[in-house]
């Protein structure tokens, strides 16, 4: 695997070599000094056309390269005529390549003269792509006289751009400025054009760094997916750089990741344990790329020493960054490159924040981010995820040049990121280089720390990733809760008592990270000197969330269709606790809580006896601490035992019916109605045992139906 990255790289050298072999950049290849080209012509062309992720905000667009053949010669001494080189995005979304210095705007959007520092041919040492990179920014550019002032010199006999009474090469890396002629514009001023003149021998501007938003949001205008992004070139005056074929392809809209969470194990038990010390496997969380490159490293692996390709570092973080291949113009395009976040990295271009951040032209802060957002955790529960994707293969190396898909957990919080982008918290410690699995199917499971409202956040970074093939990324996700010290009210420790029933169940909400305000995009949004990480997204699918687990209650809910207390009648309510029985049942007990739904008998009229919220309308019913059976109420149902009410004794002067929540499996209910007395009437039922929603009893017909199913 790790052959099959480094055979990329030298492939991407030696594509741009063979392409540019019948013009020689910037020096000769043959003829005779002196000898003509004919006139000034440039075209401009894109040097890749990558696939865009459509819910990325700064997603890079191919470079764009300008090719100039042929001009007058000029004389030794002479002043390099200037031009202002201005590129256009269509349609028309904001360029959110990071803002680096001053005067405001200005980028790390580059263009870059003869591919300097490629070293991809010979010709004059230390000219054209053998000369060092050299940068002149925007503030230089504009300024009058410009530090950047190239006249002609000459190297072998051949026109070389040198700087103003010097020999040395004149400064080829030139920083674009974003919004002098609108939010899609940048511009690169001052750029002097020394026509190449002599057969043989061309001129290289490329543009790169440009990043865009896609997602068709408020604010963004968007682009379809499908849809293409294009650069439109001017340049002025026009006559210094006479661009043919303006308006190029830089960009095509691919479609969106998908995300699921598929259930491992059906169903748990509110009351049977976890084994203690090992969470319990309960779903996968996979995540799809939309395209085979959609998935991406921080930077090109192999492409970067030092700290360049840490996987744990905080946003802003391992500026220093040199490397075989990141920093080299058109190294990047044989597919490595787009299945990179970052773009050309210069670390001669800078900024730092007020905070101390430093942040470097081209450098992404991380790889592609992947975050689930776990809601209405039950209270009692421990939710757990797997810090990485799979279990490491034999030398292994997170970050390395394997392409076997793989992404590590970074962070854990219960937030968003903040609007203005500012970063999730990196998750640190002994979890990422431990090698003890903990979790069921032999992966390391990392416990989440959830708020007060039952939410929790996880976040994996891409440390590797196949740019041949569509990468699938599964997380493991696990739940545990054990028995602690046992009480009257809990035999069996903890319950698990706040896990919603119907619509407000237990949900995980998956998406790509981070996405600022929320996934929303505005003109603010978009590039903000070093407050604005990259890469960042829109959440597109917001129907990618599922349920994490089943925990049923255990639980019986029963329906009394017919109590009545009133106008000389009563109704006694008994509830049987049968899981004491001859066939190993675990014995349960809890309480069970009445519901009453009716109305109140009185002389005046019937008014409404109805619940006005979701508590037992018996008050006491589930706070009684030593009930009697047959006197009390339902505080504890003891296993083996029946309890019984007197509904005049409850529910005064009430009619209707009234449904039972039992805090344990196998209850049984019965009813007898009659009056006072027992001298004529009497009539008696077995209840009914109700659906609760799909997450109550385990005799539940599930799905919520409400289907009542006599067990008797």
């Amino acid at each position: 695997m790790a052959d099959f990255r480094r055979w990329f790289t030298a492939l991407a050298v030696l594509a741009l070599m063979v392409g540019a072999a019948s013009a020689q950049v910037g020096t000769a290849t043959g003829g005779l000094p002196g000898s003509s080209a004919g006139a000034l012509a440039c075209v401009a062309t894109a040097a890749g056309t990558p696939e865009l992720r459509p819910e990325g905000f700064t997603e890079l667009a191919g470079d764009i390269i300008i090719s100039c053949t042929g001009g007058p010669p000029q004389a030794a001494g002479t002043a390099i005529n200037t031009t202002n080189i201005v590129v256009y995005m269509v349609p028309g979304v904001p360029i959110t390549s990071r803002l680096i210095g001053s005067p405001s705007g200005s980028s790390e959007a580059l263009l870059i003269i003869d591919e300097a520092g490629s070293s991809l041919l010979g010709g004059a040492p230390g000219y054209g792509p053998t000369a060092p990179q050299s940068l002149c920014t925007v503030a230089q550019e504009q300024a009058i006289p410009s530090p950047c002032a190239a006249v002609v010199g000459l190297s072998g006999g051949y026109e070389v751009a040198v700087t103003a009474g010097g020999t040395t090469a004149a400064p080829n890396v030139y920083q674009g400025k974003i919004g002098d002629f609108g939010a899609n514009s940048v511009a690169f001023y001052n750029v002097p054009v020394l026509p190449p003149a002599t057969t043989g021998v061309s001129r290289i501007f490329r543009i790169t760094n440009v990043r865009v938003p896609v997602p068709q949001a408020a604010g963004s205008g968007g682009i379809s997916i499908g849809g293409s992004l294009q650069a439109l070139v001017s340049a002025s005056p026009s006559q210094v750089l006479p661009v043919s074929q303006t308006q190029i392809n830089i960009g095509i809209v691919g479609p969106q990741m998908t995300a699921a969470v598929k259930p491992v194990t059906t169903a748990f038990k509110q009351c049977v344990p976890t084994t203690s010390g090992t969470p319990a496997l309960t779903s996968n969380l996979i995540f799809t790329e939309g395209f085979a490159t959609a998935f991406k490293t921080r930077v090109v692996p192999g492409g970067a020493t030092g700290a360049g390709n840490t996987l744990y570092a905080a946003e802003g973080t391992n500026t220093a960054t040199t490397g075989t291949n990141q920093n080299i113009p058109g190294g990047l395009y044989a597919n490595f490159a787009n299945n990179s976040e970052s773009g050309f990295i210069y670390p001669p271009l800078t900024t730092t924040t007020s905070g101390g951040t430093t942040y470097t032209a081209g450098l992404a802060d991380f790889g592609t981010r992947l975050k689930a957002v776990f809601t209405n955790i039950p209270a009692g529960l421990t939710l757990y995820v797997s810090t990485t994707s799979k279990a490491q293969p034999t030398g292994f190396v997170p970050g390395g040049t394997s392409v076997l898909p793989y992404a590590v957990l970074v962070a854990t919080n219960s937030g968003e990121a903040t609007p203005d982008g500012t970063s999730f918290a990196t998750t640190s410690g002994a979890p990422y280089l431990s090698t003890t699995p903990l979790g069921s199917d032999g992966l390391v499971a990392y416990p989440l720390a959830q708020t007060a409202g039952g939410s929790a956040t996880a976040v994996w970074e891409v440390t590797n990733a196949n740019p041949a093939s569509t990468d699938v990324l599964t997380f493991s996700v696990y739940v545990a809760y054990s028995a602690t010290s046992s009480t009257t009210t809990n035999p069996y420790g903890l319950p698990i008592t706040d896990l919603p029933l119907g619509a407000n169940v237990n949900n995980v909400q998956l998406s790509l990270a981070p996405e600022p305000g929320g996934g929303t995009f505005s003109t603010s949004n978009a590039a903000s000197p070093g407050t604005n990480i990259i890469p960042r997204f829109i959440i597109a699918n917001p129907n990618q969330q599922g349920r994490f687990t089943t925990i049923n209650l255990c639980q019986t809910t029963l329906l009394y269709p017919f109590v009545t207390g009133a106008s000389g009648f009563d109704t006694g309510i008994a509830i049987a606790n049968t899981s004491a029985d001859p066939f190993g049942t675990t014995n349960q007990q809890g309480s069970c809580n009445l519901y009453a739904y009716g109305v109140t008998v009185a002389t005046a009229g019937n008014t409404p006896y109805a619940p006005t919220s979701n508590k037992p309308q018996v008050p006491g019913c589930d706070s009684l601490a030593n009930p009697l059976p047959g006197t009390n109420c339902f505080a504890i149902v003891p296993a083996g035992q029946v309890m019984s009410v007197m509904a005049s004794a409850v529910l005064t002067n009430f009619q209707g019916y009234v449904i039972a929540v039992c805090n344990f499996q196998l209850a049984h209910g019965y009813a007898a109605v009659t009056d006072l007395g027992l001298r004529n009437l009497w009539s008696s039922y077995l209840a009914l045992e109700l659906s609760n929603g799909g997450v109550g009893s385990p005799r539940s017909l599930g799905g919520g139906s409400g289907i009542e199913n006599l067990v008797h």
